[in-house]
């Protein structure tokens, strides 16, 4: 194996796990005061692993046709949590609601 390919993947991962921390934390900033939010966010952090994982080991079973098309599944389940949002957000604005939960989210970033 090629060094540069080697640095290459040791630096994506870390970039990839920082990510993950920041989103983890996020997550756990978030739901702080909810009763069962860190079971349901460590199962998912797991689930979410082990999907990738599998994903991964797949490629070998999996032509390369179909293996390209695999990123369009996150970007499908973004949207869609985009497009809830939105509803949840002007629904919300007659009422003030959400708003709290918008500037908690924005210190936890801070």
């Amino acid at each position: 194996m090629h060094l540069s390919l080697l640095g290459q993947a040791v630096g994506l991962f870390a970039v990839t796990n920082l990510d993950d921390l920041l989103l983890l934390s996020v997550l756990f900033a978030q739901g702080a005061k909810h009763r069962g939010s860190t079971r349901r966010i460590v199962l998912g952090q797991y689930l979410g692993f082990a999907a990738i994982l599998a994903a991964a080991l797949s490629g070998t079973f999996l032509p390369a046709a179909v293996i390209a098309y695999l990123g369009l599944l996150p970007l499908a389940l973004g949207l869609k949590a985009a497009r809830q949002a939105w509803r949840n957000h002007r629904d919300g604005e007659a009422d003030g609601a959400g708003k709290g939960a918008a500037r908690a989210c924005w210190r936890s970033l801070s």
